[in-house]
C-alpha cells in the first residue's frame, strides 16, 4: 500500500471514530433516562459485588447472597433516610425558637450596610423606581393574583418518576448480581472470543480501579463526615451528627458537595448562636477540612486508586454534569474509569487513554529533551534534579541525559533538529550536569599532614562532538567516589592530537565516548589500540539498544568491551583497572601502596592474553 493510501486510510479510520463518538455523546443525552438508571446499577453492582463474593465463600447460594446483600442495603438506606427526615422535621419545629436570634442577625447586617456601599445601592434604585412611577403610574399597580391549588392528579408524574427509576435501579442490581456471569460471558463475546485474554483483563482492571475508588472515596468521606461531627459537638450546634452524615453522603459528589453540605450548618448557626463567633468557626470547620482531604490526602491516595489524571477529573467531571445533570455528577468519575480502562482494549478509542490515564506514557528523558527543547531549561533540570532525589546520580544520568543526547544526536543527523538548536539541547545538558555537581556533596578538606590518595587516571576520548564530551563529564561525575579521575581530550580534535593527548595521560584505562556510534568509532578504536597496546579500552556507544553486532566490530577493531550506559561503564572499569590493594582490601588484606596500580593493570592485561 503506497503512503497516500495508508495516510487517506487513517484519516477516514479517525473520523468514523470521530462520528461515532458524536453519534454516543448524543444517545447518551437524548436517552438519558434509560442510562442513568443503567450506570447507576452499575455502580451500585461494583460495590455489592465483594459482599456477595465474601458470602459465596462462606457457601451461601448466589441468590441468597444477594438477597441477603440487598435486604441489607435497603434496610440501611431506610434507616437512614428516616433519621435524617426526623432530625429535620425536629429542626424545623424548633426554628421558632430561635426568631430573635435571627432578627438581631439581619439587624446586624443592616448596621454594616446603613452608609456604605449598600445604602448608596439601595438608595439609588429607591429613587429609580420613584421616577418610574411618576412618568407611568399605571405600570406599579399591583394586579390581582390569585392562587389556586394544583389538581393533585398533575403531582403523580413527578412522584412516579422518581420512585419508578429508583425501583428500575434496584431490578438492574439484582440480575445484574444474580446473572453476573452471564453479562461477563456476554461482554466478551461482544468483543470476540479471539480477545478473551485481553478481554477479561481489561473488565478485570475495570472492577479493580472502580471497586478501588468506592473504597478510598467512601474511606475519605467518612473521615470527612466524622471529623465534622465531632467539630459541630464540640461548638455545640444541634443534631450534628446528622450534619455529619450529610457531609459525607454529600461529599460523593465531587468538588461540590462538601460545600452544599456546610451551607445548612452554616444557616442554622446563624440561627442557633449569638454573635458571629460559633458561625465563622464552623466556616473554618469545613474549610480546613476540605482544604486537608482535597490537597492532601486525595492526591496520595484518591488519583492513584482511580487511575486518572487530575485535570482529566475536573473536565469528565464537567461532562457528565453537561450531560446528565446531578446524577452525571455523582457518577462522573467511575464513568470515566470504566472509559478509561476500555479505551485501552477497544481499538480507535486509544488516545482516550492518552489523554485520561494517569500515566502520561513518556519516558522521562523524553519529556527532558521536549523541555530543553521548548525552552524550560528550568522544569528539564527540576526532573533531573527529582530523579537524583528518588534514586542516584547514576540512574538519573543513565534514564536521563545520555538518551536525550542520544535522541538529540540522531535528530540532528536526519535533518529533524537544526545546528543551533541541537547546540541548545548540549548546553543545558552540560549545565544542568554542572548544576547537580555543584549542589553535591562537598568534600571534606584533608586534615594537614595527611597524604592524598592518588586517583586512577581514565582517559576520556570524544569521538566527534560536546555531546560526547558531556557523557564523559557524567561519566568522571560517577567516579570521583570510585577514587577515579576521568581526564577528557578536547573534543572534536583531530585523531592523531586526541591520540597523543591520551598518551601524555599515560592512563590506566581508556573510555571512547560516541553517542549514536558512527563508523568514526572503529578508526578511533584502532589508532588507540596501536598507540596503547597495553591499555583497557571501553567504547562507550550511549543510547543503542541492540549492540550484539556492533560490540563484535568494535572488539575486533582492539576494544575489550562495548557499552551502552554509564553503569555498564562504570562496572567494565572498575573491573578491568582492579589493582591489588581493592582486591586485598576486600578480602581484608593490608592495603598495597598506590604505585602498584599500574602494575595490576598490566597483570590483568596479562591475564587476557593482551601484554
Amino acid at each position: 500500500m503506497s503512503p497516500l493510501k495508508s495516510l487517506d486510510a487513517s484519516g477516514t479510520s479517525r473520523l468514523t471514530v470521530l462520528g461515532a463518538l458524536i453519534l454516543a455523546v448524543a444517545c447518551l443525552y437524548w436517552a438519558r433516562i434509560v442510562f442513568i438508571p443503567i450506570a447507576a446499577a452499575m455502580l451500585a453492582t461494583f460495590l455489592l459485588s465483594p459482599v456477595v463474593a465474601l458470602l459465596r465463600r462462606i457457601g451461601l447460594h448466589r441468590v441468597a447472597a444477594v438477597a441477603i446483600v440487598l435486604v441489607l442495603t435497603v434496610l440501611l438506606a431506610a434507616g437512614l433516610g428516616w433519621g435524617l427526615f426526623s432530625q429535620l422535621t425536629t429542626l424545623a419545629d424548633d426554628l421558632p425558637q430561635y426568631r430573635a436570634t435571627i432578627s438581631r442577625k439581619i439587624a446586624d447586617v443592616q448596621r454594616v450596610g446603613r452608609g456604605g456601599t449598600l445604602q448608596k445601592v439601595e438608595e439609588t434604585a429607591q429613587d429609580v423606581m420613584a421616577q418610574i412611577e411618576r412618568v407611568h403610574p399605571s405600570a406599579t399597580k399591583p394586579l390581582p393574583v390569585v392562587v389556586s391549588s394544583p389538581n393533585p392528579l398533575w403531582q403523580i408524574p413527578r412522584i412516579v418518576e422518581p420512585v419508578g427509576g429508583a425501583v428500575f435501579v434496584l431490578v438492574l442490581v439484582v440480575f445484574m448480581l444474580v446473572q453476573q456471569r452471564e453479562l461477563r460471558a456476554r461482554v466478551v463475546r461482544l468483543f470476540g472470543s479471539d480477545r478473551l485474554a485481553e478481554t477479561t483483563r481489561a473488565l478485570d482492571e475495570a472492577s479493580a480501579r472502580i471497586s478501588s475508588y468506592l473504597l478510598t472515596q467512601t474511606a475519605l468521606n467518612t473521615s470527612f463526615g466524622v471529623t465534622i461531627a465531632i467539630g459541630l459537638f464540640v461548638l455545640g450546634l444541634p443534631f450534628a451528627l446528622t450534619w455529619g452524615v450529610f457531609g459525607a453522603l454529600l461529599r460523593f459528589i465531587p468538588y461540590a458537595g462538601a460545600w452544599v453540605a456546610a451551607s445548612i450548618p452554616v444557616l442554622v448557626s446563624l440561627a442557633v448562636f449569638d454573635g458571629w463567633t460559633k458561625p465563622l468557626l464552623i466556616v473554618g470547620l469545613f474549610a480546613v477540612s476540605e482544604a486537608i482531604i482535597a490537597f492532601v490526602l486525595e492526591p496520595l491516595f484518591f488519583a492513584r486508586s482511580a487511575g486518572v489524571s487530575s485535570i482529566a477529573l475536573l473536565i469528565s467531571v464537567a461532562f457528565w454534569t453537561w450531560l446528565w445533570g446531578p446524577v452525571g455528577l455523582a457518577l462522573a468519575i467511575p464513568l470515566t474509569v470504566w472509559l478509561v480502562v476500555f479505551s485501552h482494549t477497544v481499538k480507535g478509542l486509544e488516545f482516550i487513554g492518552i489523554l485520561v490515564d494517569d500515566d502520561p506514557g513518556l519516558d522521562p528523558h523524553v519529556i527532558f529533551y521536549q523541555r530543553v527543547l521548548a525552552g524550560d531549561d528550568q522544569e528539564a533540570a527540576e526532573l533531573v534534579h527529582e530523579a537524583v532525589k528518588s534514586g542516584s546520580d547514576l540512574a538519573a544520568y543513565d534514564s536521563i541525559l545520555v538518551p536525550a543526547l542520544a535522541r538529540a544526536r540522531h535528530d540532528h543527523e536526519v535533518g529533524q533538529l537544526p545546528t543551533a538548536e541541537y547546540a541548545h539541547v548540549i548546553a543545558t545538558t552540560r549545565a544542568v550536569l554542572d548544576r547537580a555537581i555543584t549542589a553535591g556533596p562537598t568534600e571534606t578538606p584533608e586534615a594537614p599532614g595527611t597524604e592524598v590518595p592518588e586517583r586512577v587516571v581514565v582517559a576520556g576520548c570524544p569521538v566527534r562532538d560536546e555531546a560526547d564530551r558531556v557523557v564523559l563529564t557524567s561519566l568522571n561525575r560517577i567516579l570521583e567516589d570510585d577514587g577515579y579521575a576521568v581526564q577528557i581530550a578536547p573534543a572534536g580534535a583531530l585523531v592523531a592530537e586526541t591520540i597523543a593527548a591520551v598518551v601524555a595521560m599515560n592512563p590506566a584505562a581508556i573510555v571512547v565516548s560516541s553517542v549514536e556510534e558512527s563508523g568514526r568509532a572503529r578508526h578511533f578504536v584502532k589508532r588507540l589500540r596501536a598507540a596503547c597496546p597495553e591499555t583497557s579500552i571501553v567504547v562507550g556507544c550511549w543510547g543503542l539498544q541492540d549492540s550484539r553486532k556492533l560490540r563484535a566490530d568494535l572488539c575486533a577493531a582492539g576494544g575489550d568491551d562495548v557499552v551502552t550506559t554509564l553503569g555498564q561503564a562504570r562496572s567494565d572499569l572498575l573491573r578491568l583497572t582492579a589493582a591489588p590493594e581493592r582486591a586485598g582490601a576486600e578480602d581484608g588484606e593490608p592495603d598495597a601502596p598506590p604505585e602498584t596500580s599500574r602494575v595490576g593493570v598490566g597483570l590483568a592485561m596479562s591475564a587476557r592474553g593482551i601484554s
